[in-house]
Order: C-alpha cells, then sequence, then structure tokens
C-alpha cells in the first residue's frame, strides 16, 4: 500500500463509530469524555468529508441511513502502527468494546436510535500530519435502535446526558469486569435484555424481552411469577402502581402466550385508542422505562445492586405473598 506510514513513523491512532444525532429544544452536545478514553464528538466537515474522500462506501451507507447525515462519533484512541495494519479493514471485536459500551450506556441514560453496530472508522494520524482512514461495514439488525414515538424518539444525547454517562461510566465498567460480571450476571444480563430489545421493530416482539431484562433483576424464583412482577416492581420503582405492574405482566402475557397484536380495538374517527389499548400502550412505556430506571439505580447505589445480585437479599428486602398471605419464597 503505497501511501503507508514509512516504516518507524509515529502515528495516532483512532477507532470511531459515527451515527446521527438531532436538534432539538436542547443542543446535542458537542465534545465530552464519558470515561477511559472515550469520546463523543459532534464531527467537523472537513473530517468527515476527509473520510468519506478516501473511503466512498460511508457516503453511500449514509444517504440510506433511516437517520441521517451523520453528525457525531464516539471515538478512542488506541496502540497501533499502520504499517502492521496493512490492508486490512476490518475491526477488531476487541478494538470495539469499549464504543459498544458507550452506545449502551447512552440508551440507559436517553433511549436513542444510535446503532449497536455502526460504521466503524480507523484513522492514522501520521507526524507529517496526514490522516489515512479505513472503514468496515456492519450491516444487521443492530444497525438500528426503535424508539416508540412521540415517547423516546427525541434521539439526542446533550451535555446534561454525558455528564450522567460519565458518573455512571466507571460503575458500569465495574459491573461488566470479568472478575465482578459472576455476582452481578443478574443485572449484567437485564442490561443485554434491554439493549437487545431496541434492535426490534415490533413492541408485541420487543416487549416480552423487556419483560425477560426485568425479570432477570427482580424475581428470585420461577414461582409466583406474577406475584413478584406486580408486587416487587412497584416497591422498587415509584412511578409504577401496583395495578399498572400487573398491566406491565398481562400485557407480556397476551404477546407471549396469545400472540396478540398490540392494540386489540380500531382507533377512533379522530385517532384516538381506545382506553383499554391506551393502557396496554402504556404498559409497554412504563416496562421501559422501569428496566432502565433500576439499571441507572443499580449503577449509582452499590448496595442496592447488591439487593437485586442476591436472590436471598432481595426477598427479604421486598417481600411478596401469594393469593393466601403466605410470604413467597
Amino acid at each position: 500500500m503505497a501511501e503507508n506510514a514509512a516504516e518507524g513513523d509515529n502515528v495516532r491512532a483512532e477507532i470511531s463509530a459515527l451515527f446521527h444525532l438531532q436538534y432539538v429544544k436542547d443542543a446535542p452536545v458537542k465534545n465530552a469524555h464519558i470515561g477511559s478514553g472515550v469520546f463523543i464528538k459532534r464531527m467537523e466537515p472537513e473530517w468527515l468529508d476527509d473520510v468519506k474522500n478516501q473511503c466512498p462506501k460511508v457516503g453511500a451507507r449514509e444517504k440510506v441511513e433511516i437517520l441521517s447525515p451523520y453528525t457525531h462519533r464516539f471515538y478512542y484512541e488506541v496502540e497501533l502502527q499502520e504499517s502492521e495494519w496493512g490492508d486490512k479493514n476490518l475491526t477488531a471485536f476487541e478494538e470495539t468494546q469499549l464504543i459498544l459500551r458507550a452506545i449502551i450506556l447512552s440508551r440507559l441514560v436517553k433511549p436513542t436510535s444510535i446503532g449497536y453496530d455502526s460504521v466503524w472508522i480507523k484513522s492514522f494520524y501520521r507526524t507529517n500530519g496526514t490522516i489515512r482512514h479505513y472503514h468496515d461495514q456492519v450491516i444487521n439488525n443492530l444497525n438500528i435502535a426503535f424508539l416508540i414515538p412521540g415517547v423516546e424518539d427525541w434521539n439526542t444525547i446533550t451535555e446534561a446526558d454525558t455528564g450522567v454517562m460519565a458518573e455512571l461510566w466507571d460503575s458500569f465498567q465495574f459491573f461488566l469486569d470479568p472478575a465482578n460480571e459472576p455476582k452481578y450476571r443478574r443485572i449484567v444480563r437485564a442490561t443485554k435484555f434491554n439493549e437487545y430489545a431496541y434492535a426490534i421493530y415490533f413492541p408485541e416482539i420487543s416487549h416480552p424481552i423487556f419483560h425477560a431484562a426485568l425479570e432477570s433483576m427482580i424475581c428470585t424464583s420461577t414461582l409466583q411469577n406474577k406475584a413478584q412482577v406486580t408486587q416487587r416492581l412497584p416497591q422498587l420503582v415509584d412511578f409504577v402502581t401496583e395495578q399498572q405492574a400487573e398491566w406491565i405482566y398481562l400485557t407480556c402475557c397476551g404477546f407471549k402466550h396469545s400472540a396478540e397484536p398490540l392494540m386489540l380495538q380500531k382507533k377512533s374517527c379522530v385517532g384516538a385508542l381506545s382506553p383499554s389499548d391506551q393502557k396496554r400502550l402504556n404498559a409497554v412505556i412504563l416496562l421501559r422505562q422501569a428496566v432502565r430506571e433500576l439499571i441507572i439505580k443499580a449503577l449509582r447505589d452499590r448496595s442496592f445492586a447488591d439487593d437485586l445480585a442476591d436472590p436471598k437479599l432481595l426477598r427479604q428486602k421486598y417481600k411478596v405473598y401469594d393469593r393466601k398471605g403466605k410470604l413467597v419464597s
């Protein structure tokens, strides 16, 4: 490759994931450090143009994105030498992990359509001032997250959001550390369920996966599942009542066991939902909010995370009773 750095030439290397953020009431972040050397940054037009010129498929991909143009990137520096990289343009699995974690954490703080797998750019900044970009096109169902219109579709990350991400970053890394993951597997598993559920467009299918995320954290056995969801969730999340928790549970049962659609009745002539269908939609929305709230609360409060991680502690502190008033074990 003619443009390779000369032997011994020092280069700075970056891994970037490109995505779109929109301007709403609050402008999206310009530049912020999330943690572990990972930044979110609004891209300079010159930098993005240079990427597109060197990697034409990036511009082509941008034209077919549901959300475009590309405005921001997550990025961090890596220890690589361009002379060792050669003609490869695939981003190694290990090299993407910090950015993928940043994407997951951003969606916990505020749901966005940022894809879990995005357009990956590997950039080499040479000492002579030139820059060389390589790209990796990942095409799969994780290229975009699907949000509930009118509820989760603001699709931006503000300076305040990045402040929360930075606050939670070290705790998030702690849970994912191989030494700690076994203890906090219930929370980690819920986080994975939550992330992958956003890649599913249809609420009838994604809702049971969000529900699995909830059960991973608050259920201590397979027995008396309904009682655990309807009684324990309101104890853990103050914006969900026991009646609403029951709607969350029953809506999941309808989707999972009876193949029900999201809406059981036709809209009125003015487009309004029936009261029962509005409850179903509210159940879908509340479940997503509750799962995110529980995970973030666990990230902020290690003692709360310890409660969720230990079924015995969970049963003792957040008691559940069967229909006969007997304590559920």
